[in-house]
């Protein structure tokens, strides 16, 4: 049994019924008009949008994609580059950057 997935798209309601009758005349063929015109602006601003977001995405994965490259030829490189200069063959020679021991150490008082 194959279910259908609908979404808000499939939803019906008394707005979406057009009466035949009502663009009989000039008024109603206006007003069908401006209806159109209301839901072709409101698609317009809805694709730009999309769009918009869409840069946005490309441009985050263009991020990652470099950093992966980054770090990847990290990863690649010879553990013998490491133990020649005294590291640890598995130990990671990215730089840690912590202050000095007296920095660190910093202590507060309570005084009453």
């Amino acid at each position: 049994m194959a279910t259908d997935k609908r979404g808000v798209q499939q939803i019906k309601t008394m707005g979406g019924i057009v009466d035949g009758r009502r663009t009989r005349t000039s008024a109603g063929a206006l007003l069908e008009l401006s209806m159109l015109e209301m839901e072709k602006t409101r698609l317009s601003k809805e694709l730009e949008r999309a769009q918009r977001r869409s840069l946005e995405i490309q441009a985050r994965v263009l991020e990652i994609e470099t950093k992966q490259v980054r770090l990847q030829s990290f990863v690649d490189r010879p553990i013998a580059v490491f133990t020649a200069n005294g590291a640890m063959g598995a130990a990671t020679p990215l730089p840690i950057h912590a202050a000095p021991a007296e920095q660190r150490m910093k202590r507060r008082s309570l005084s009453y």
